[in-house]
């Protein structure tokens, strides 16, 4: 839709251009032919009063509703010269001197041919329909069709350049808010014109100057510099007045939206922890590969947000699924995709000045269409969101989490280019990549400056005063006074029981009776590696619910036991319900935390212990410690049963009848 847009665009704006200048190419002709040569440098003359009239610029950004824009509307009083041409000399000479103001005012206020010949095409077509308005007006309304140049009575010249302005108003209206319009998808033809009434009174005055001119012109030229000269400055200095009013409103807009852009970082950050470094490289790579492909000044500034808001919509994930250590199976999958569609609709009551919407929605969809939230394919993706799709996939392999390892350079590349076509614009990944070198200079560069919070910043901690109010229910038991007494002595009976325990069921049966003076908790689950088949079998269990897991089977790197096995680190402190099914979460649900710990002794994996509380809101690190020398105790005990000890001693067979295989669905 967007690409449609700047086609379309692009189209009128090209179009309206040639007409512009034919009209202009026409009125020169006229002159040539039609004037005589005293005339002829009485328009020359006039050429240099008009740009220097000109230097007396208004410049006035457009509000569009509550939006603010970095388009410009130029205003100066040269539209009253040329109206004065058109009720002195006719349409040719004022489309003539139009054309030209218009080209050298806009070519002051941006360098591009492009928009300077469609601004000066604009004035030539806007000063064609004042010139015959002023020309009907003086004809049918006051029959002065016999008269000419300055024999116009006063107040005819008045009113038919009065009509005029308006007229000319109204033309240069219309065709720059339908460019602007069909250039930006998220506008509305009503609130673009509403916008552009701001700029109306500034254009009033235009009229009155004119036929000011008129009349000096007629009579004595000296009372337009002594009546006339207080009444421009008067004009410029209100019109300045009425601008800076309005620059003042976007100013408060401007700040109102930088502080919205921090509200909804800090709630991000609530929810998604992202580091700041990130999210400058993101926006400088963001930023130019946009660039490279020609993206305008507001795409450019919604990729620029986008990189720190495009997850807005993860607020809206559960916290056991967003936080998940392994895969997520297909129904967590299904709501985490939901944080696209939520993204956009959070930022779509905000109204940004620049398309970020497109960027939040479409971040996740793919080349080949079978991505989300809209299954949207090829050019059909919003170009936004198809470079930030790159360049913070890019970054954020490159970056440690919790369930792998990051990336090196050269395989965060090779990924990129694997997805190419696929995943990826191609186009994109070609820019991307070539300029890359360039790219990370420009984050060299950055990286002695100060770097933007964007709200993401430590949370306020508790004051002393709020430490020591109590809950009306009471506290449950601290660490100091939780039973476990002196850790020497907790370990030393572990280690003295696990030696003199024979069999396998016994070295469980004895950790575990003995582990609560260790790490208190509420159910402990012992999982096995099955020695032949390599199976991950919970193959004891105690405490509150141990029926529920005792027998099942984990796969590797499914929930959080399964992540422990898989990758042989332990994890702690997160949501139990990351450890089961969907089918068994209401009964573990009053479960608050959990630490699993893999059991290893010289590079073989036994199995993991974990263990669930629903008193604890965490496991301290001291926990996490004495946890882990515990189960390294386990796992020497382990260690000396055989290969044969170990499968008979445990019957996995029984004990995977007595329970129920962890189904986990489909995985991510």
């Amino acid at each position: 839709m967007n690409g449609q847009n700047n086609r379309n665009g692009y189209r009128y704006q090209v179009t309206v251009s040639a007409v512009g200048f034919a009209v202009w190419l026409i009125s020169v002709a006229i002159i040539c032919i039609s004037f005589g040569w005293r005339e002829q440098l009485t328009f020359l003359a006039v050429v240099p009063v008009i740009m220097i009239a000109g230097l007396f610029v208004q410049h006035f950004r457009l509000p569009v509703g509550l939006k603010f824009t970095q388009d410009r509307i130029t205003f100066t009083l040269t539209d009253a010269f040329i109206l004065v041409m058109a009720c002195w000399f006719g349409p040719a000479p004022a489309m003539f001197l139009a054309g030209i103001e218009g080209f050298t005012s806009s070519r002051r206020t941006v360098r591009r041919l492009s928009s300077n010949l469609f601004s000066s095409s604009m004035m030539s077509l806007g000063a064609a329909a004042a010139s015959f308005s002023v020309g009907a007006v003086l004809h049918y309304g006051f029959g002065e069709e016999g008269r000419s140049g300055l024999n116009h009575t006063l107040l005819a010249a008045a009113v038919a350049m009065l009509v005029g302005s308006v007229v000319q108003i109204a033309m240069n209206v219309g065709l720059f808010s339908t460019l602007f319009v069909l250039r930006r998808q998220d506008n509305r033809p009503a609130d673009v014109l509403k916008g552009f009434l701001w700029a109306v009174p500034m254009f009033l005055p235009t009229g009155a100057a004119a036929a000011l001119l008129y009349y000096g012109l007629q009579h004595d030229f000296k009372i337009i510099v002594v009546i006339g000269g207080p009444l421009f400055v008067a004009f410029y200095f209100a019109q300045r007045q009425y601008r800076d009013g309005v620059q003042n409103r976007i100013t408060v807009m401007e700040k109102a939206h930088r502080e919205t852009i921090e509200a909804l970082a800090v709630a991000i950050n609530a929810k998604d922890a992202v580091t700041q470094e990130h999210v400058v490289r993101v926006q400088i790579y963001a930023a130019g590969v946009a660039r490279f492909l020609g993206c305008s000044s507001p795409e450019i500034e919604a990729l620029r947000a986008g990189a720190l808001l495009h997850d807005i919509g993860k607020i809206a994930v559960p916290d056991h699924i967003l936080n998940k250590p392994g895969k997520l199976n297909a129904a967590e999958f299904d709501k985490m995709k939901i944080h696209t569609i939520a993204g956009a609709q959070i930022l779509g009551r905000v109204e940004f000045p620049y398309p970020i919407v497109p960027v939040v929605r479409h971040h996740h969809e793919r080349w080949d269409g079978k991505g989300y939230p809209d299954g949207l394919s090829g050019k059909e993706i919003p170009l936004t969101a198809r470079i930030l799709a790159v360049v913070d996939c890019f970054d954020a392999v490159r970056e440690d989490r919790q369930y792998r390892k990051g990336m090196t350079r050269q395989e965060a590349l090779e990924l990129i280019i694997r997805g190419s076509g696929t995943h990826y614009d191609p186009r994109v990944v070609e820019i991307f990549i070539a300029n890359l070198p360039a790219l990370e200079a420009e984050i060299n560069a950055h990286r002695g400056l100060p770097i933007p919070n964007f709200g993401i910043e430590p949370l306020e901690q508790l004051s002393e005063a709020a430490r020591l109010v109590r809950p009306g229910a009471g506290l449950a038991e601290d660490e100091a006074s939780d039973g476990v007494g002196d850790e020497g002595t907790a370990l030393c009976e572990l280690a003295q029981a696990l030696m003199d325990a024979r069999g396998v069921d016994a070295i469980l049966e004895k950790f575990s009776e003995r582990l609560h003076a260790v790490a208190p908790h509420c159910m402990c689950a012992i999982t096995l590696v099955e020695p032949v088949t390599g199976r991950n079998v919970v193959v004891h269990a105690s405490g509150a619910h141990w029926k529920f897991v005792k027998g099942n089977t984990i796969a590797s790197g499914e929930g959080v036991t399964g992540w422990v096995l898989a990758n042989r680190k332990p994890f702690c402190n997160t949501d139990p319900r990351l450890d089961l099914p969907p089918s068994l979460i209401d009964q573990f649900g009053g479960y608050r935390t959990l630490a699993a710990v893999p059991i290893i002794r010289q590079a073989t994996m036994y199995g993991a212990v974990t263990v669930y509380s629903s008193k604890l809101d965490s496991y301290s690190a001291s926990r996490q410690k004495r946890l882990r020398e515990a189960v390294g105790l386990l796992a020497t005990a382990l260690a000396r049963m055989s290969v044969e000890e170990m499968s008979v001693s445990t019957d996995y067979s029984s004990l995977e009848l007595e329970g129920t295989v962890l189904d986990y669905g489909l995985a991510n």
